[in-house]
């Protein structure tokens, strides 16, 4: 029961309806007490939406207070600390967040994130690692690495106990949509990358290629890789040249993962990731096989 309440205040969030999701969830307040932290999260969006992100912030900071070990709760309040300006909390949230998806080398290491865009996927790569991308030893190519989070993973989990490599391409100077507030982080993306990948004791392993994917991939053109990661500008046009460019380097057999299937850009739809997404499928549907699509797009090259 609570959950289904739970999704019909979540609707409200998703149509906008800020206020009407808070009204359902005080007017449910006991029958959602199960699921409270999950509630507080989806509280705390409304409010911050609305503009009040110290009452959200409060909100987040109340359930750690109370003891919960929901990894949305950190996670949320990680990026919410960012929004302050602080930076130390920030970091130290997400460590936490990722302990609670059995990722304890975060902290362990030290790493450092402003933005955690990584973390929310651990549970499915860890299945996918586990039940289909099993190459031992491995070599893996990561199109677009950011402050390093999925490599510092790839690294932990499977590059360093398989044996194998990771490369990793990124010009290091944000996406389109980050241009705005990229200056607020307080350390350049490359600074946190090249910290986070020699936290993790590996940093023989990785590869790192600054530079456009779209110019860096003509230098790999003679190599093949088991797993491929495409994460870069979020653009059509640029998808889709990523995706042939590497289709032409991952192996019969390998893995190829597209990020942001549902990244959407509002004033031109005609760049939404999707559409490149889907012409790909289409154009390589003879060649490829889908393994499973939500947010992120697996699929596997035939032989």
């Amino acid at each position: 029961m609570e959950w289904e309440i739970y999704g019909r205040a979540r609707e409200r969030y998703d149509a906008g309806d800020y206020d009407g999701a808070l009204r359902l969830i005080g007017e449910s307040r006991p029958a959602l007490n199960p699921i409270r932290s999950h509630v507080a999260c989806l509280e705390a969006s409304c409010h911050s939406s609305k503009g009040d992100r110290p009452l959200a912030l409060r909100l987040l900071e109340q359930e750690i207070a109370a003891g919960t070990d929901n990894f949305w709760v950190y996670y949320q309040i990680g990026a919410m600390y960012e929004t302050f300006g602080r930076h130390q909390d920030t970091i130290e949230a997400y460590q936490k967040a990722h302990a609670l998806q059995g990722w304890l080398e975060s902290a362990e290491h030290g790493y450092r994130l402003s933005h955690d865009y990584f973390s929310p996927n651990i549970p499915v790569w860890s299945r996918w690692f586990s039940d289909c991308i099993t190459a031992a030893p491995i070599k893996c190519l990561e199109i677009g690495s950011w402050e390093g989070a999925s490599a510092a993973w790839l690294l932990d989990k499977v590059v360093s106990q398989r044996g194998g490599s990771l490369t990793c391409i990124d010009t290091f100077e944000g996406s389109s949509e980050h241009q705005a507030w990229l200056h607020t982080i307080g350390m350049s993306l490359e600074g946190f990358f090249d910290h986070n990948i020699a936290a993790t004791g590996h940093g023989d392993l990785c590869r790192k290629l600054r530079g456009t994917s779209q110019t860096v991939l003509l230098d790999l053109m003679g190599e093949s890789f088991d797993f491929i990661y495409i994460d870069g500008a979020h653009e059509a046009k640029y998808v889709i040249q990523d995706a042939i460019f590497c289709w032409k380097v991952l192996r019969p057999g390998g893995y190829l993962l597209f990020d942001d299937v549902d990244f959407r850009f509002a004033q031109k739809p005609e760049q939404d990731t999707a559409t490149a997404i889907d012409a790909f499928l289409a154009w390589f549907s003879d060649e490829l096989a889908i393994v499973e699509r939500n947010r992120q797009l697996l699929i596997k090259k035939t032989d």
